[in-house]
């Protein structure tokens, strides 16, 4: 019986940890789908509605980014560059920093 219970913790703890590390991928492949679709219909709009578009966008996902950290540029279309990093801690034992980028310049693959 302890080496079921035993066995159930185990497991219990790489469930937690995987859901930890897959929290900010997550987030991630949300925050970029969503501020590719806000650049590619945000055509008519100043760069400082983009920005707080963006920021908006970020509060949402709780992306931990400020307007400093958006590189916003016209060219035939915004391309737009965030940049940012998000720490893990797994029980405050092992902390792992996890670092994203975002470029709408290249194309998704």
């Amino acid at each position: 019986m302890l080496k079921k219970l035993f066995l159930l913790l185990v497991l219990g703890l790489i469930a937690y940890s995987l859901f930890l590390i897959a929290a900010p991928y997550y987030r991630y492949h949300a925050f970029k789908s969503d501020l590719e679709e806000t650049i590619r219909i945000s055509v008519a709009d100043t760069p400082e509605e983009i920005v707080a578009k963006i920021l908006d966008l970020a509060t949402q996902y709780k992306i931990p980014i400020g307007e400093e950290d958006i590189d916003l540029r016209q060219e035939n279309e915004y391309v737009v560059t965030v940049s940012w990093q998000e720490t893990v801690d797994f029980f405050t034992i092992y902390q792992r920093t996890f670092e994203f980028y975002i470029d709408t310049s290249k194309p998704s693959k």
